[in-house]
């Protein structure tokens, strides 16, 4: 009875093996025709989001959906490696929930280079040195992270996605056990989000704050009764041993990042558009906002105040909407808000992240 199962599973592997070569055929003749075509554009965000999504709901099990969307994530990605190739830039060193993040959206096959810092990506996506970067843009926990926005505005680029990731924080280190250490290493917010655990279970710990959990992790590696807090990833990368796991003080804790490109993203009709804004500083201004996304039922998903640095006590405005600019009541509304703010700038339109 064993080997007539084991003999199913060899001949369904066959079959899958065959059709998942002819579907990477497929995706270079379309690679192919856009070249001739002149359509520089081969990777397509809102068309991947459509296909994972309607896999998903087609999907009956036993697999579950997360099972089906990393499956084709991956057959996406290598059918794309194929096509072009495409180059991803995320806030490294390896080993970070940026990394994590750019691999759950673009897949394995695509190829990633890690940066120092936010100015890094941001800047080699401008220059064109990478065709996307992925960046934290906010956390549930702790709010917008301000570099990110403010680097937003200040480059030419446009958001093409969002991926959430969630945070499961581990600690780490050399020893085989946590006792003996006497310093943590770890991102700021990091060590925001696992005060407690920390101070119940290593009150005598110092922690020492750093740009990345990443570099926590090489820190860690190197020096004496040091201990890291990072993504479980981390431990192989660094070959640290795992002290204690998942030791947020909350257990919801998701980071959203951004995708950011040079490239304009079609409708997926699941998406978010982002724009920020700045109004007249007079009673109304912003209810006149809300009001013109509230006659055309648009939802307003975020809104946040941020100050624009070059006049006290003046903020700019930070929103995300669902639907998308190329939809016409998104479009009308959106040329009324442009119409009635002192400064307004579209972030992008951009699919809504598959969790």
């Amino acid at each position: 009875m064993l080997k007539k199962f084991r003999d199913n599973i060899d001949t369904i592997d066959k079959k899958i093996l065959k059709l998942l070569n002819q579907r990477a055929d497929i995706a270079k003749n379309v690679a192919e025709y856009k070249k001739s075509s002149n359509n520089t554009l081969i990777f397509r965000p809102e068309r991947e989001s459509q296909i994972i999504k309607k896999l998903r709901a087609l999907n009956k099990g036993p697999l579950d959906s997360n099972h089906i969307h990393n499956i084709y994530r991956e057959i996406i990605s290598a059918c794309l490696s194929l096509e072009t190739n495409l180059n991803v830039s995320f806030l490294g060193p390896e080993g970070t929930y940026s990394q994590i993040a750019a691999r759950k959206f673009f897949g394995n096959s695509v190829s990633s280079d890690s940066k120092n810092n936010l100015s890094e990506v941001f800047d080699s996506v401008r220059n064109n040195t990478s065709d996307y970067g992925v960046v934290p843009i906010e956390n549930s926990n702790q709010g917008s992270i301000k570099a990110t926005i403010e680097f937003l505005l200040k480059y030419d680029v446009k958001i093409c996605g969002e991926q959430n990731i969630p945070i499961r924080h581990t600690l780490m280190s050399k020893s085989k056990s946590y006792e003996r250490i006497k310093k943590i290493y770890a991102h700021s917010q990091t060590l925001s989000q696992c005060s407690n655990w920390i101070n119940n279970n290593m009150p005598n710990a110092e922690c020492i704050t750093t740009d990345s959990n990443a570099k926590a992790a090489l820190l860690a590696n190197k020096l004496k009764n040091s201990a890291c807090i990072a993504s479980e990833t981390c431990s192989k990368l660094y070959k640290l041993k795992i002290n204690a796991s998942n030791i947020n003080d909350s257990h919801d804790n998701t980071t959203r990042f951004l995708i950011i490109g040079n490239s304009e993203i079609a409708e997926s009709k699941n998406d978010k558009t982002t724009f920020v804004m700045t109004l007249e500083n007079k009673s109304g201004s912003l209810s006149k906002v809300l009001q013109i996304l509230s006659e055309n039922r648009i939802s307003m998903t975020k809104i946040e105040s941020i100050p624009t640095k070059e006049k006290n006590w003046e903020y700019l405005f930070l929103i995300d909407i669902t639907g998308h600019k190329y939809n016409k009541k998104i479009s009308n509304a959106l040329n009324k808000i442009e119409k009635i703010s002192r400064y307004y700038q579209l972030l992008g339109s951009y699919p809504k992240s598959i969790d």
